[in-house]
Order: structure tokens, then sequence, then C-alpha cells
């Protein structure tokens, strides 16, 4: 037996050395036709849903990507808005998509209801994969001309809010939605007495804010400037620790009120539905590196929409960066004894 071994064993490794050929051929098989897959991806129109009303911010920034992705990916790219349920109808139609076509241009409002909503039939953490984050958006808190005739400053608005029992309408998009979240966090240490009036999508919620049905509202200066320009609406306050360099004379919360708490800042990222073939993943990262890629483009973004752009990570350090922020909103959650509904 012993002796017979030395003769055996070239054998076995010649078996092993074949079997390891074999393999490393049929993984550069593999990787080839992933290439070749990202390579022919897309093979039809690609969706770029948003759960959000046409004419926000997100959508805007959606339709100025859409002819440079298009460009890249010889197929039409359409933007599709589903609004309802503070971000909840957008995030499911794209977590039950199985086209291999339909993206996500999310925020944390397709997050959020995790932690926010009774019932909810999917899990944003676990049914859609982070590809890229594309914008961190500005955020004010803004009041319409007849209320800031009354409260110059943000201290003004926490005064003018005690006066009545109601006190001040919150214009907002649902409980669950960023806009209203954000304020109530923030009203945390702010103390304004309010109650809030929620909309079906950002344009209503601005709409109320002018006709006087709400008295302020939380947004980014890209949609409400042009209310500010002519007055209709006063911003009171930078949701940011330093001012905003397009608006140097929006004082900071800090600065308008003694503000130190936490800073919560809406932003947008691109998701696929769990299940899709990582080289789609790739290719969508990459192409919107690429054409963010391009300085004119992206200070064209960064302009229209007052908006800092985000520095690029993969879709590693995006999904890294979701666990950490919703960690963090759920701890604050609990403080705030902010519960499912």
């Amino acid at each position: 037996m012993n002796a017979s071994l030395p003769t055996r064993l070239p054998s076995r490794r010649r078996c092993l050395q074949t079997g390891i050929a074999s393999a490393m051929l049929g993984l550069a098989g593999l990787l080839s036709a992933g290439s070749a897959f990202a390579q022919e991806w897309p093979t039809k129109p690609v969706r770029i849903v948003l759960a959000i009303a046409p004419g926000s911010t997100g959508d805007t920034l959606a339709r100025m990507m859409a002819p440079r992705l298009e460009a890249l990916w010889k197929q039409p790219v359409i933007v599709e808005n589903k609004p309802g349920a503070g971000g909840v109808v957008g995030t499911e139609y794209v977590v039950r998509a199985t086209d291999g076509h339909t993206l996500l241009l999310g925020t944390q409002s397709s997050i959020l209801p995790k932690y926010t909503q009774k019932g909810l039939r999917f899990d944003p953490l676990t049914d859609l994969v982070a590809v890229r984050k594309v914008l961190h958006y500005q955020l004010l808190i803004a009041a319409n001309e007849e209320t800031a005739r009354k409260a110059r400053t943000l201290r003004d608005l926490v005064a003018l809010s005690k006066t009545t029992d109601k006190g001040l309408f919150l214009a907002g998009t649902g409980p669950t939605s960023i806009f209203n979240l954000s304020f109530a966090i923030l009203n945390k240490q702010l103390g304004i007495r309010y109650e809030a009036v929620n909309f079906n999508s950002v344009p209503a919620m601005n709409m109320a804010v002018l006709r006087g049905d709400a008295q302020f509202v939380v947004n980014t200066p890209a949609s409400l400037k042009s209310h500010m320009d002519t007055g209709a609406l006063v911003a009171l306050g930078a949701v940011n620790a330093k001012r905003y360099p397009n608006l140097p004379d929006v004082p900071t919360l800090q600065e308008a009120a003694g503000y130190t708490g936490y800073l919560p800042q809406l932003w947008h990222g691109f998701f696929v539905p769990k299940g899709t073939p990582p080289e789609v993943t790739g290719r969508v990262y990459k192409d919107v590196e690429t054409i963010f890629g391009d300085e004119a483009f992206r200070k064209q973004v960064e302009t229209s929409l007052a908006a800092s752009f985000v520095t690029p990570a993969s879709p590693t350090s995006f999904a890294k960066d979701l666990q950490e922020e919703t960690g963090l909103w759920q701890d604050l959650f609990q403080t705030l004894n902010i519960k499912p509904e």
C-alpha cells in the first residue's frame, strides 16, 4: 500500500490541476459573460421611478440626468412619478419590478417607512440594493409673506405659534415624509406649537403656504427660490451648521434660534430591486459616475438645484452609509417617541 502511494500522488495532482484549470476557465467564462451582459444592458427602455410628484427638486434632477443616460445606454430613459403614502407607493413599485430595467431615485422617504409605518409589505433595507448617492440637498424653514410680517425671525415664529391654541400650520407631504420627520426632529428643541397639514406633492405643499392654508414649510431652496425671489416666501433659517454660500443672508438655525441639535439632510440616490444582476448595478454606478464626471454638467446641476454634490462612493459605501443613517434615525425616533402608525 505505502509503496503504491507515490505512483498515485502525481495522478491525483494531475486531476486536481485539471480541475482547477477547468474551474478557472469556467470562472473566466462567467466573468466574460457578466462583462458581456453589462455591455449589452439595457436591452429596452429604462425607467427611473421617483416616489414623488412632478415639479419637485428630485424630479428636476432625474429629468436633467435622463438625456445623458440615454446617450450612454442607447435606449429611452423614462422618468416616472409615483407619489403616495409618504414615498411607499413608488418605492414598493420598484421593489416589485422584475424587468431588470427599473431604477429608483429615492430619498430617506424610501427607507424610513420601515420604522414609521405599520404593515409595510416590503423591507427597503433588504429588498433594495444601493447603487449610488447622487446629491445632498440644502433645507430651509420658510414662512409666507403674511406670517413673516408678524414673525421676522425664527425666534419670532416660535413666539407667534404660542399666541393661539392651535399654533401654526406646517405644510407637509405626509407624517413619514422627510419634510415632516425633519421638522419633528428640529422642533424637539425649537418648540414651535404646530399642526401638520399634508398634501400629495411638493408643489401642492408649497402652494398651501402661498395661499395661507399653512404658515410655514421645510423644503429645499431650489423648490422655494422663485417664491423667495418675489417675497411671497421668506427664509427664516438654514438647516445646516454653516450659512449656505448661495444664501448668505439666511441665518443658520443656531444663529436664528440657538439650535444645537441634529441637522437632518435630504438626499437622492439610485437603487435597484433585490435580485438585479450585479453587472447591472455596476453599469448604472459607472455611468452615473461618467455623467457627473463632466464638470460643466455637475456645476449645472449644483446651480440649478442649489444642492451640494456628493463625493463619489461605491455601492458598498452607500449601503454602509444607509445602515449608519437609519440607525441614527431609529434612535431619534425612540427619543422623540415617534412610533409606527
